[in-house]
């Protein structure tokens, strides 16, 4: 089985998450793809090119049960049969450009907005092994601690409606960004792990509501249909990722102002 591991950038704590898996996933290795040298002190399989990083996997296919990897690249691109995500630490400013990508294609997320009932449904699918899954579950729960994201905090759910009825909300967001980045809708409905039926019945109702096309369909041609998103479905789509965002941040300065007030027992 090959995870990957993927982040927002530098100092998230990608690497000791990857070397926790390897402590508790029986047989198993741990590489890196990445710039520069491998550091003194640092775990070795340190590789600069995904080509040399996929020839040691190749070689390691045979011997080791799980392989753990660092590799943006490998994640971004939906390989992988399980991804994990690691969001980042408070104030962080180094964020990578492709994080929406990278968040997308992630089968689990290490971060505020994690949770260990998420990994589990998850993992359910992935690792037959109960105790292994609980194992995991305890390692992802560690970076989370370490990401600082254990304070109480405010959250927040967006979507759209159109005469009353769910049109557009985060489940359609991740589908859509799918369909971006792989180019076909069945390979964006296996990512959010959901049926190719389903995936279009969601597409077709929103459509439907909003009066407009979402995706753009190729039927047929070398290796089967493709998809692209639609003029109105880009933009509709970067609206609701900065609504999400500016909503968020509202609602956190909003519950950060009011702990501070002054309470009635004090």
């Amino acid at each position: 089985m090959l995870w990957v591991i993927c982040g927002t950038g530098r100092g998230v704590g990608k690497t000791h998450l990857a070397q926790r898996l390897c402590e508790v996933l029986p047989d198993s290795v741990y590489a890196k793809c990445g710039h520069g040298q491998r550091q003194a002190g640092k775990p070795a399989n340190f590789f600069n090119t995904e080509e040399d990083l996929a020839a040691f996997i190749e070689q390691c296919a045979g011997t080791y049960e799980h392989i753990v990897v660092e590799c943006n690249g490998w994640a971004r691109r939906g390989e992988g049969d399980i991804i994990i995500f690691v969001d980042g630490i408070r104030r962080q400013t180094d964020v990578r450009s492709d994080v929406d990508l990278l968040r997308s294609a992630a089968h689990l997320r290490v971060g505020a907005s994690a949770s260990v009932h998420q990994w589990r449904r998850v993992l359910r699918r992935k690792l037959a092994d109960r105790g292994l899954r609980e194992a995991v579950c305890e390692v992802l729960a560690e970076q989370k601690r370490y990401l600082g994201d254990s304070e109480l905090v405010a959250r927040t759910k967006v979507w759209l409606e159109v005469d009353g009825m769910h049109t557009f909300g985060s489940g359609l967001a991740q589908l859509l960004e799918g369909v971006a980045r792989t180019g076909t809708l069945r390979e964006a409905a296996r990512a959010a792990h959901i049926s190719y039926r389903h995936a279009w019945d969601m597409i077709k109702r929103a459509e439907k509501h909003l009066g407009k096309e979402l995706i753009l369909r190729q039927t047929g041609g070398i290796g089967g249909g493709r998809s692209a998103l639609a003029a109105g479905g880009r933009h509709l789509l970067e609206v609701f990722r900065r609504l999400n965002r500016e909503v968020a941040a509202f609602a956190d300065a909003r519950f950060a102002a009011c702990l501070q007030e002054e309470s009635p027992d004090d």
